[in-house]
Order: C-alpha cells, then sequence, then structure tokens
C-alpha cells in the first residue's frame, strides 16, 4: 500500500486498483482498508476503487485529537481523492463506512460525486452500543493501567504490530488527556431525536445534492428504519432491499456462524455498478 501524509502530518495507508470512475470504499468499524477487499476486487472489474487505512486503522498512524474522529476520516477522505487527482469520486461504504462517507460529502462536497450506502447506523441502541464499542473499553484500560495498559487491547496491539512506530505514539499520550479524548469523541455518537443516521442532523440530509444508492440495513445496529428515513430525507436518493438475509447478516455479525460480514458485500455488487450505470458521465 502506499503512503499519504495529511495536512497535519498523520501517515495514512491506500491502494488503487482497476480503472473507471473512482470509488472511494471505506470500511466499517476501525477496519483497515482492505477488510473489504473481496468486494473492492469485484468493483475493480468496472472502476477505479480506492481503499485507505484511515487514523488509528490498519497500518495507519494512531492519532488523538480534540476533533470527532469521524468528522476527520471525513476531512481526510477528501483530502486523499484531491491528492489522487481522480476526484469526484463516488464515496461508499457501510456503518462507519457510511456514515465517513455522508459526512465527507457534506464538509467537502467538491471531492464527492455520489453516494454508496448500506448498513446506516442510528437508533438509541445503535448509539449507545457503537459509542460504548469504539471507546469505553480503552478509557477502563487508560484508568486501569495507563497506557501501557492501552496498548495491550486486542485492538492496539494489532494496530502496533501492523505499524510498530505506533507503541511509541500511543505510550507518548498523557492517560487522562487519552481519556478526555474517548469521552470526547464519544459525544458524537449520543442519540439525537433529529438525526436519523448516527452523527448527521436530519437536516443535513436534506442539503446533499448528489446521485445517492441507499440499501437497507438488517440488524439492531444497522436499521432498516434508518435506511428508510435516510432515502426520504436525500434528494432523489434511490432505495433498495439488502442483498443478503438477516440470518445471513446476524451470523456473521454476532459470532454465531464464522466468518465476517464483509464476506457478504460482493452481493452489492451488481446494484452498486448497475446504478452507476445509469448515471451520466
Amino acid at each position: 500500500m502506499e503512503k499519504f501524509i495529511t495536512r497535519d502530518g498523520c501517515m495514512l495507508r491506500y491502494r488503487l486498483r482497476g480503472r473507471g470512475p473512482l470509488i472511494a470504499l471505506t470500511p466499517g468499524g476501525r477496519e483497515a482498508g482492505e477488510a473489504v477487499a473481496l468486494l473492492a476486487d469485484a468493483l475493480a472489474q468496472a472502476a477505479t476503487v480506492l481503499t485507505w487505512d484511515r487514523r488509528n486503522a490498519g497500518a495507519a498512524q494512531v492519532w488523538f485529537g480534540g476533533e470527532s474522529e469521524q468528522e476527520v476520516w471525513a476531512d481526510d477522505l477528501a483530502e486523499l481523492i484531491e491528492h489522487l487527482g481522480l476526484g469526484p469520486a463516488w464515496l461508499a461504504g457501510g456503518s462507519a463506512g457510511c456514515r465517513v462517507s455522508v459526512l465527507s460529502a457534506l464538509r467537502r462536497p467538491e471531492t464527492a460525486r455520489g453516494l454508496l450506502l448500506w448498513s446506516a447506523s442510528g437508533g438509541e441502541y445503535s448509539c449507545q452500543f457503537l459509542g460504548f464499542s469504539y471507546h469505553v473499553p480503552y478509557i477502563m484500560a487508560a484508568e486501569r493501567g495507563g497506557m501501557e495498559a492501552v496498548a495491550e487491547t486486542p485492538f492496539f496491539a494489532d494496530r502496533i504490530a501492523a505499524n510498530p512506530a505506533n507503541r511509541e505514539r500511543l505510550l507518548t499520550q498523557d492517560p487522562a488527556e487519552f481519556c478526555e479524548t474517548m469521552k470526547s469523541w464519544n459525544r458524537s455518537f449520543y442519540y439525537r431525536a433529529d438525526a436519523a443516521l448516527t452523527a448527521v442532523p436530519d437536516a443535513a440530509l436534506r442539503t446533499i445534492a448528489i446521485p445517492s444508492l441507499i440499501v437497507a440495513g438488517n440488524d439492531d445496529v444497522h436499521p432498516p428504519t434508518v435506511s428508510d428515513v435516510m432515502a426520504r430525507l436525500i434528494p432523489g436518493a434511490r432505495a433498495i432491499a439488502s442483498p443478503w438475509s438477516n440470518a445471513q447478516w446476524l451470523d456473521r455479525f454476532t459470532g454465531r456462524a464464522g466468518g465476517s460480514v464483509f464476506e457478504l458485500y460482493p452481493l452489492l455488487v451488481p446494484a452498486l455498478l448497475g446504478f452507476l450505470a445509469t448515471q451520466p458521465d
């Protein structure tokens, strides 16, 4: 993968594959860009596909700052597209990838050609679940044993294994400041009645003026009610059913069966490429 240095000096990683219109693909959670390699490979038959390691994901550098992590990811995505000179891009992703794509389109509309979205998160349970998962285990680790304990958590141990320099970056953090950062980031996940999509006000969705495809969600963290509201609020958005069943998704999402939800993503390809084919060049 190639390196990209953001304006504030954070090192990210990215990969391009295929030829055609640019699709910027962002996975859910804090997963590495290549977590969605199966989907990227399939889309590359008809598009140039960007996968990338965000801050705190994959082999990119860890980073802790005062701004919302999701909003910084959104700005980084736009900056990377601008750097590549291949945009504007179709911003694509599920769960965190959905949120980042929407935020990037809102914050930097000049780099967004359209939106390809699935597994949209929202609602009281989803906000509570995601806010806890993203932040609380690391707050508890820091309070228990300082930054050494944070470095030993499975997530940050993986970040260090992928990029050994991350260990020093992590250990130089003040534990109290780190905890305050995690709590600050967690606030963007607080439930709001006026924000069907987590961290994005409904009023902002009404301002989106680019072609948008919305695929229905499948579980309590990504409930279909959220994608329904998004499809109503985003002008001209097209809503379609999920290509996988609730059981297929939940088997993987809950761990009651082997495999990852990312293995289902290639089922999206006909709908995504079909939608792109209907759009003018």
